[in-house]
């Protein structure tokens, strides 16, 4: 059955593949009734997503996700509730998405120092107006005909440990927490399971920092791993939340839009969390 909220979404403003009102339209028609865009340093997508989803019949939490760096770990965090039009949190997005410029022009001068030339210029026409990353690097090799898949890409040259991974300047998860806080908004943990096999132990110190919660119904997780993750969360005394992680890419754990482990009870827990909070959930005074 498909999860009546999926908190973890992509689109077009970062390096999803469809736009955002697509992907609220496409939520809806598949059931979905809450949701979060939670575009890669940007919520440019909002405004947009804010209508469709109006049109739709949808829930919006407004949200993003943020890649931050512990040590050798990449950390992602997803916020949600923020005020969008809170000028700090839009100066920190252009710090942030400044620094992936770099990045992706460093990433495309491995490539082609190994064989595998593409334009820079083609990266940033593929992203278009959106936050560029390593999917759009990886749209552009498979263009260029020197890997079959974005999948590959990543597992060959893109990933995280591979070749052509180019660190960039990120703020401390401990920095991110503090501003996501600061525009009013709450902060979980994104797929843990990614940080490396000690992430109980940095969950733990997240949770120090102040960290709000875990992305606790994630994808394909199984139950054992739900259940790991139910545990962290009581605890710590963390709330829990669930996404797909949608970006349309076509990867072959790639859900769609819904196809969640996230009960329904679930799902209202977390909303209700939001609310006890009362962080903004909706867009009502955001410019559109």
């Amino acid at each position: 059955m498909t999860a009546k909220g999926d908190f973890h979404l992509h689109s077009t403003a970062s390096d999803g593949v469809h736009s955002p009102a697509w992907v609220m339209e496409t939520a809806a028609a598949r059931g979905v009734r809450s949701v979060s865009l939670t575009d890669h340093d940007s919520t440019g997508g909002l405004a947009e997503a804010s209508r469709a989803a109006t049109r739709a019949g949808l829930r919006l939490v407004p949200g993003i996700e943020l890649s931050t760096d512990l040590g050798p770990a990449d950390v992602h965090l997803l916020a949600y509730g923020i005020d969008v039009a809170a000028r700090p949190l839009q100066e920190f997005l252009a710090w942030q998405r400044d620094g992936r410029l770099g990045r992706v022009r460093k990433i495309v001068q491995i490539l082609a120092e190994n064989g595998m030339p593409i334009a820079v210029e083609r990266v940033f026409e593929i992203a278009g107006d959106a936050t560029v990353g390593r999917p759009h690097v990886a749209r552009a090799l498979v263009e260029a005909g020197h890997v079959a898949s974005v999948q590959e890409a990543f597992d060959l040259w893109l990933g995280n440990g591979k070749p052509a991974d180019v660190n960039r300047q990120k703020l401390a998860p401990r920095d991110a927490i503090r501003t996501i806080h600061e525009n009013g908004g709450v902060c979980f943990i994104a797929h843990p399971v990614f940080i490396g096999e000690d992430y109980p132990e940095v969950v733990e110190q997240l949770a120090a920092w102040g960290a709000d919660g875990i992305e606790t119904y994630y994808k394909n997780y199984d139950a054992a791993t739900i259940a790991i993750h139910e545990g962290l969360a009581a605890r710590l005394g963390l709330a829990k939340s669930g996404g797909s992680d949608y970006h349309g890419l076509g990867n072959p754990d790639d859900r769609e839009i819904g196809d969640i482990p996230f009960r329904d009870e679930q799902v209202d827990d977390f909303l209700a969390y939001l609310e006890r909070r009362g962080v903004n959930t909706g867009l009502e005074g955001q410019p559109r």
